[in-house]
Order: structure tokens, then sequence, then C-alpha cells
């Protein structure tokens, strides 16, 4: 089985380093890419700005992402993704968005923009590192995406 990658968009500090030390216990072997807000996370994604040495066609496997962050929040970045999604050029990573809001706009927002999945952080070490782990767990072995190259089934835009 192939080393997976996640890429975590998270600006607070304290949430990357409970991430990091949460990972490694999943039962699932993956490598964590960290990039701190909406505009990096783009960045990486498409191989562009401080990135653009970057292999555009190596793909994260699943794309974790805080809502409340710095230049450009997760939303934006909800926004600029379902748009570029139509681009047969770009095949991306299931969205998990991962955050501490749990407003009923937000989540609602993320689901019509495309996120696969709403997880609100839990406050307590235990119950955030449980949830981290069954989010790697399920996304990286349990589920079966789409196999790389295939092409996604067309949507009617709404």
């Amino acid at each position: 089985m192939n080393r997976k990658t996640v890429l975590l968009a998270e600006d607070d500090p304290g949430h990357e380093a409970l991430f990091r030390r949460v990972v490694p216990h999943a039962e699932v072997d993956c490598q964590l890419v960290v990039v701190h807000d909406g505009v990096e996370a783009l960045e990486y994604l498409f191989a562009t700005g401080q990135y653009e040495n970057r292999d555009a066609d190596d793909i994260p496997d699943l794309f974790l992402l805080d809502l409340k962050m710095p230049r450009m929040d997760g939303l934006q970045v909800l926004q600029v993704l379902r748009r570029v999604r139509g681009v047969d050029r770009q095949r991306l990573p299931p969205i998990i968005v991962l955050t501490s809001s749990d407003r009923d706009e937000d989540i609602t927002q993320a689901y019509e923009l495309g996120a696969q999945s709403y997880i609100c952080k839990p406050m307590s070490y235990p119950e955030f590192a449980d949830a981290v782990c069954d989010t790697l767990e399920y996304w990286l072995g349990l589920n079966r995406g789409l196999p790389r190259g295939a092409r996604p089934p067309i949507q009617a835009a709404p």
C-alpha cells in the first residue's frame, strides 16, 4: 500500500500541533502537509506560487480544510474549487471541513460548495484524537474513491 498524503489547511499553531501528534496514531500510513491559509492551500493544490516546483499531478489523497483562516477562508477556497471542478484538467481530493464552527449557515454553505464531510473539532484532546483518527481511517482506509485517471460522473450545474 502506498503512503497517502493529507493536505491540512490550518492556521492555528495549537491545532496544527495536535494534528501532528495524532496522525501517526491513525491506522493508515499517511504524511501530513500543512498550509496555513486558503491562498496557500490553492497554491499547493494547483502547484503555483511557492509550490510551483511541486508536481501538479501529485494530488493529495485527502484535504482537511479549516473554515476560519486569514487571507482566504475555507468557504472561499470551496468556492474556487467548485468552479475548477468542472475543468477536466484537475482532479481534486475529497474535501473534509474540520473546523470549530458549528453554525448551520457554515455547514449548509460548505456542503453546497462541494465539501464531502463536515466535522466540528471536538474540544477535548481524546475526542479530537478520535475524530482525526476516525476521519483518516475512513477516508484513506475504508472509502474507495474513483481510481486515479477515471472520469467522475458529470453533474448538472445547480
